[in-house]
């Protein structure tokens, strides 16, 4: 897809970060904007700050993790626009901790976003995409934490090694359509994603998260720069963006060195 103008382009996530540099970035570009998340006041200071930079946009409350409302959103991009053609199951949370710590309501939180909100946002828009045969292309939110196990992060890099394996998948399954596919792989990026404990009440648990400091890193990035990565990866038709090529390239290297050697490679 090299045209976003006059385009429907859905984000889940678009609140703030990542989600909501994507929907400013696909305004900019001409396409129409429909944002989604839990968080329902700063998701509708996000669709004013989209429909100032000139172009229509809806904000629509929803939970990722429920198929219903993932459902109800996408009913609501077709009744509104008419047509999807960009979706980024951008949603994502976080915790850090020894897995062994970890509560049910922890993997049931991290799982339910990470993972079940793409399922839910492949299995709500892609067949009806699909079905009307114009060009169109799916972005997962993966990780760098998809493709290697960092210290304190067993829970999350659990979550988005499922959603590499399923990106990966999913661009097997379409690659005789028109819909192309690509996965975002951030490294440490200037969201909120650290200071994030916001739990819909399912997932709710008696002890309080403990608070999470940022891993230190030299090279964090602006959401408007990852956002922009994705933009290009979508034009190019890119399975994997990097927002971080050079710590990712290392850090897979090594994982995969591992692998060789262990198959006698």
């Amino acid at each position: 897809m090299k045209d976003f103008n006059g385009k429907t382009a859905v984000v889940t996530g678009a609140a703030s970060g990542i989600g909501k540099a994507l929907s400013l970035a696909f305004a900019a570009r001409g396409a129409k904007v429909v944002l989604a998340d839990v968080e329902a006041n700063a998701l509708e200071a996000a669709r004013a700050d989209v429909e100032a930079a000139g172009t229509e946009a809806i904000a629509v409350t929803t939970d990722v993790t429920d198929e219903g409302q993932v459902q109800a959103l996408a009913d609501a991009a077709w009744d509104r626009f008419g047509a999807v053609h960009v979706v980024c199951n951008n949603a994502g949370v976080l915790i850090r901790g020894n897995m062994l710590d970890a509560e049910r309501k922890d993997w049931e939180w991290i799982m339910g976003v990470n993972v079940w909100g793409v399922i839910n946002g492949v299995r709500a828009f892609v067949p009806r995409m699909r079905g009307s045969g114009e060009e169109g292309h799916i972005v997962n939110t993966a990780s760098e934490a998809g493709h290697f196990a960092g210290d304190g992060y067993g829970v999350y890099n659990t979550s988005k090694f499922a959603v590499v394996g399923l990106t990966e998948s999913l661009a097997r399954d379409l690659r005789n359509t028109k819909i192309g596919v690509s996965m975002l792989c951030p490294g440490q990026v200037e969201t909120g994603i650290f200071t994030n404990t916001n739990r819909p009440a399912a997932f709710r648990k008696e002890s309080a998260d403990a608070p999470m400091d940022r891993r230190i890193a030299e090279n964090v990035q602006e959401p408007a720069d990852v956002a922009a990565k994705v933009i290009a990866g979508i034009e190019d038709g890119a399975l994997y963006v990097f927002s971080h090529e050079d710590e990712a390239r290392q850090l897979i290297t090594k994982r995969n060195g591992r692998l060789m050697r262990s198959v006698g490679g």
